[in-house]
């Protein structure tokens, strides 16, 4: 709950010029637009996951460039769409409030925040990023199974 706390007081944040430095450094040019496309609140969240990955000595690129690009299929969202996701994942509702063709932006919304793995993973595909990367991001809200790599992503993700 903290960590939501935290995440809601933070996201109008802008995202710093060392931010868009370190994505410089791994993204290949369609990468770095599909980064750069993110919403300002996930720039900040994905470059905080990469840190988190290589401040821990995990310096692998297929993981850093998984960290900066894992939620590139969310898209653009106001604050409140957020808040209605994460209230309807806690009450296990987001399926139901989701609806790509709802007249509701805040449906749609949820839509694309509860599909972003696969929507982000299909993003990537189209921008020829690696075959492990597009893994990473497509698997990074399912269970590790022996992946060490994915379950750093996960633990980086949660951590930031």
């Amino acid at each position: 709950m903290l960590q939501r706390v935290r995440q809601f007081r933070e996201a109008s944040i802008l995202p710093s010029a060392a931010d868009f430095d370190l994505a410089r450094k791994f993204l290949a040019p369609a990468l770095l637009a599909l980064f750069e496309a993110q919403a300002p609140r996930d720039i900040r969240h994905s470059v905080r996951t990469a840190r988190w990955l290589i401040d821990r000595g995990h310096d692998e690129p297929h993981l850093i460039v998984a960290a900066l690009l894992h939620d590139a299929g969310k898209g653009r969202q106001r604050r409140r769409d957020r808040v209605a996701y994460v209230g309807a994942g806690w009450l296990g509702a987001a399926s139901c409030l989701g609806s790509p063709e709802s007249r509701f932006e805040l449906r749609r919304a949820v839509e694309r925040s509860r599909i972003h793995s696969e929507a982000g993973a299909n993003m990537l595909t189209r921008a020829a990023a690696p075959a492990r990367v597009v893994e990473l991001v497509r698997l990074h809200h399912a269970p590790a199974a022996g992946d060490v790599m994915l379950a750093l992503l996960q633990q980086a993700d949660a951590s930031s």
